[in-house]
């Protein structure tokens, strides 16, 4: 009797499956760390490239990356292999802040007076800080003034000053990382103090003559002086006891030298009084101002018919 033999079939395994393969973040700074998770069913074996090596099914694992870079998770079994990739994008790191030690720098520093007692200091820095101005009647200052918040064109007004005097001062600059710069000793001088007198000047001339005339033989005798010559007629309500006259002698802008006549009566309130002032002879002098003052050497404003 024969026997029916039916073939044998070989039934091939199916082919792991990767469930989930992730980064995340997928977007990270150098230096930063992203998490890999992975999950896979039917696998006899796993593994992640760039170094990481065989896995388990299921896990996680943390990466830090330097550039950009795909990261392949190969899973296989008998029934054949399979793979998935995730791409971690890596951003250059943001260079550290690099520290300022480099001070400030102080120019053009000018100071204006605006009256008898009040002076307006100001200075420019090439970065922005914040200022400070010490001041006083000699070098050890005494008094701060400061200009507030963080700017590079500076202007700070002093007043309570004394009139006529000369003042020391400096200043000090600090910017944003603290760095410090002081600027050398400067000075300014006050005005005198105004006279409370005033006079109108009704005339004025200036010149230059040879002087062969007078008593006795003094020091112009025979020589070429610069004069100059007018009236003033007093306009204050009280009477002038004594009246500084003084000659500046100028070339151009640049003072050349300068001559006193006192006057030494009595100027009631609209009267007049007549001056004339002589100096040696200076080439350079192209230009003859005057002033006046009254007898405690205070200034007196005077107009120009």
């Amino acid at each position: 009797m024969l026997l029916a033999t039916a073939p044998l079939l070989a039934c091939r395994p199916s082919p792991p499956v990767i469930r989930t393969f992730a980064a995340t973040p997928t977007e990270i700074t150098a230096g930063e760390s992203s998490t890999l998770r992975w999950q896979v069913e039917g696998a006899t074996a796993a593994s992640i490239d760039r170094g990481i090596g065989e896995v388990p099914p299921t896990g996680s694992t943390t990466v830090s990356p330097q550039k950009t870079v795909a990261y392949t998770l190969t899973a296989s079994n008998k029934g054949g292999t399979v793979t998935r990739s995730v791409v971690i994008y890596v951003n250059p790191a943001v260079p550290a802040d690099i520290k300022d030690t480099i001070p400030p720098v102080i120019k053009n520093i000018t100071s204006s007076p605006q009256n008898e007692t009040t002076v307006i200091v100001s200075w420019f820095t090439n970065e922005p800080t914040v200022g400070k101005l010490e001041y006083g009647k000699n070098t050890q200052y005494g008094f701060t003034a400061t200009s507030e918040g963080l700017k590079t064109a500076h202007s700070i007004t002093i007043d309570r000053l004394d009139p006529n005097t000369i003042y020391h001062f400096r200043i000090i600059a600090i910017d944003e990382s603290g760095n410090e710069a002081t600027s050398p000793d400067n000075m300014f001088a006050t005005p005198p103090q105004k006279s409370t007198f005033s006079l109108e000047l009704l005339s004025l001339e200036w010149g230059r003559k040879w002087e062969f005339e007078g008593e006795g033989y003094g020091e112009g005798f025979g020589k070429r002086l610069i004069y100059v010559r007018g009236a003033a007629q007093n306009t204050s309500n009280a009477t002038l006891r004594t009246v500084i006259c003084t000659m500046h002698c100028w070339s151009g802008d640049k003072p050349v030298k300068s001559e006193l006549h006192v006057y030494q009566a009595p100027i009631l309130p609209g009267y007049v009084f007549k001056f004339d002032i002589r100096t040696l002879d200076d080439p350079s002098v192209d230009k003859v101002t005057v002033e006046f003052a009254d007898h405690l050497g205070r200034q007196i404003n005077f107009t120009q018919k």
